[in-house]
């Protein structure tokens, strides 16, 4: 007997639960699939706008944290440059030329030469600031480091003291007439009529020269000693210079500082220009 066979409702009923749990299945296969997709749209819009941004404002900020860098610098910089320039003439100051003298000593201890230190003041400065005010001082001031600077060699020091004081640290001096020849070229530098403001002055100094080693074997002795021969000579009445004893006992045959002639001059501040 033929006839269709009918299905197994046992079966039916079992397959049914398969049948929802495939449906299921295939469901969440295409809902990850989607996901990927979004995750893929993301990351390449991501790398292709957002990574961009991103990485110009890491540029923009190494570019700013550079310019701050260098900003940083240079304030240091100028920081250490006020810190060893004389605020008035822009010369080296007291600190400054200390450390070069220190310096200069020990190579000159190391290669058995000689180094000198001049130690010059003003002349009659005092009325200057009296009579012309502490504003015309500064330029007389200003003056001088110029001319004491213009008249050295490249390797020496011009600074400011302190007050009216310049003290010099002459290099590579083989015997004290070389250091006598450069004071003569100061001192005479000096002596140039200048005008400030309306008024036309003369400048003289003092100045005294002390050798190393024979006056010192240190920068404290050294300008103590050259401070001395300085204050000789001002007690003379000023307009030239002197070594301190050791050196001038040890100066060749011809250089007498004490006998040279005077070329320098008192300050004139009230003569109009």
């Amino acid at each position: 007997m033929t006839g269709k066979l009918r299905a197994d409702p046992a079966k039916t009923t079992a397959n049914t639960p398969l049948t929802l749990l495939d449906q299921q299945a295939q469901e969440l296969r295409t809902r990850l699939a989607a996901l990927r997709r979004s995750l893929a749209n993301v990351q390449r819009d991501f790398s292709t706008s957002q990574l961009k941004e991103a990485n110009e404002k890491l540029m923009l900020a190494v570019a700013q944290a550079d310019t701050i860098a260098a900003s940083a610098v240079h304030q240091l910089d100028q920081l250490v440059q006020t810190s060893q320039r004389d605020v008035v003439t822009g010369i080296p100051n007291r600190a400054l030329i200390l450390d070069r003298l220190d310096n200069a000593i020990a190579l000159a201890r190391r290669h058995g030469t000689h180094i000198a230190v001049a130690f010059l003041d003003l002349d009659h400065f005092k009325p200057i600031n009296d009579s012309l005010g502490h504003a015309s001082g500064d330029q007389v001031l200003q003056l001088v480091a110029r001319r004491l600077q213009a008249v050295v060699r490249d390797s020496d020091i011009v600074s400011r003291y302190g007050g009216d004081e310049f003290l010099v640290l002459l290099t590579e001096v083989s015997q004290p007439a070389d250091a006598a020849l450069i004071a003569e070229k100061m001192l005479f530098a000096l002596t140039a009529p200048s005008v400030v403001g309306r008024h036309r002055l003369q400048v003289s100094a003092s100045l005294g020269l002390a050798i190393y080693p024979q006056d010192g074997d240190d920068a404290q002795t050294l300008i103590e000693q050259a401070d001395a021969a300085m204050y000789r000579v001002k007690r003379g009445g000023g307009a030239n210079f002197d070594f301190h004893r050791a050196a001038r006992s040890t100066a060749p045959c011809g250089v007498d500082a004490l006998k040279l002639p005077r070329r320098g001059s008192k300050f004139l501040p009230v003569s109009p220009a």
